[in-house]
């Protein structure tokens, strides 16, 4: 009876050791904690989501927030690309991912003949202001209308401030849509300090930066 007894426990152990072997060598099992070799983790899942860019919002995420405008041309998608937080405030550097511009904090007002012979775009007194990032190369923004192109000595293409306006910046960035930002691009022999800038609050180029130090300065890069 014993020997029957013992013979039947090792039968429900050997049994039950070839069904969790079997599960353990199973090509399925744990196929639902990762994705697929064609998909995303579900980390990535969180990083790609966007949400429609509100200037607002923008104004506060960390790095690699993302958001997207809607254009007459189609979305664009923004990114923050670098935050820099000290005593007095918090800077924040975004990037256009549909023309590759990234663009820096605001660096306060000046003329357009001292944001050219200054270089203040290069300058290390605004590094906070273009996030530290200096894997790009930093530089006054183009201003000319998109009327200009090839004309007047501009390049067949369009500006900076042209794409910047078509790509929604003034749908991303806080306080763009309240100033008057200068440019590089010179407005001809009317004056020597004459120059275009965007007009924030409808989005136009005009030649209406005189120097005179009431324009605000972003810089670009790309």
């Amino acid at each position: 009876m014993k020997m029957k007894i013992t013979s039947i426990l090792i039968g429900i152990l050997l049994t039950t050791a070839a069904f969790l072997l079997a599960q353990a060598l199973s090509p399925n099992r744990g196929a639902h904690l990762s994705a697929s070799p064609g998909g995303s983790s579900s980390g990535d899942v969180a990083t790609s989501a966007t949400e429609t860019c509100d200037p607002q919002t923008v104004a506060k995420p960390a790095k690699g927030y993302t958001c997207v405008v809607k254009t007459k041309n189609g979305p664009a998608t923004w990114r923050v690309e670098a935050v820099i937080s000290t005593e007095s405030r918090t800077f924040r550097v975004v990037k256009d991912l549909k023309s590759g511009l990234y663009v820096s904090d605001d660096m306060g007002k000046h003329s357009h003949e001292s944001a050219k012979k200054e270089n203040l775009c290069q300058s290390p007194d605004y590094s906070n202001q273009r996030g530290n990032l200096t894997f790009v190369t930093w530089r006054l923004p183009t201003g000319y209308p998109r009327s200009l192109n090839a004309k007047n000595g501009f390049p067949n293409q369009d500006s900076d401030f042209v794409i910047l306006e078509d790509d929604g910046i003034r749908q991303v960035v806080s306080g763009v849509a309240s100033k008057y930002f200068i440019s590089s691009s010179e407005a001809g022999k009317i004056s020597d300090y004459m120059s275009y800038g965007f007009d924030g609050e409808f989005g136009g180029i005009d030649a209406g930066c005189n120097g005179n130090g009431m324009a605000s300065l972003r810089c670009v890069a790309q």
